[in-house]
């Protein structure tokens, strides 16, 4: 009797232990993947004055679009979580599961280039 209650006490311990919250686990994890659309903007750290259009034009971007514009990533020529083949930066893409929607890359003119393909794609 004693040994049949530890064994039914310990089997689900043993079975709940090998679980594994994603949440809480230690590996990175990728919340992009989940979120329906992103804007991933790679910036130059040692040519900003090159992305004054592109600031100008994110400002616009977080007024018309404030949920996209929180969940957005910025990721620096210096580091090593490019997840999308870029080579010129400044770049700015609006993507959809690992899928590349719009692709805006180096000296752009005027915000308007920017702006109204990433509203297109975010709107749709």
């Amino acid at each position: 009797m004693k040994r049949s209650i530890l064994i039914i006490f310990i089997i689900p311990v043993v079975v709940l232990s090998s679980c594994e919250n994603i949440l809480f686990s230690e590996g990175p994890t990728d919340f992009a993947l989940n979120r329906d659309k992103q804007i991933v903007f790679y910036s130059d750290d040692e040519n900003i004055d090159r992305e004054a259009i592109y600031y100008d034009a994110l400002l616009d971007i977080k007024e018309e679009f404030p949920e996209e514009f929180e969940n957005m990533r910025v990721v620096s020529e210096n580091t090593d979580e490019h997840m999308y083949e870029v080579d010129t930066y400044p770049s700015l893409l609006v993507v959809s599961k690992e899928k590349i929607l719009v692709q805006i890359e180096g000296i752009v003119l005027s915000k308007e280039d920017i702006l109204e393909p990433v509203s297109n794609a975010l709107l749709d």
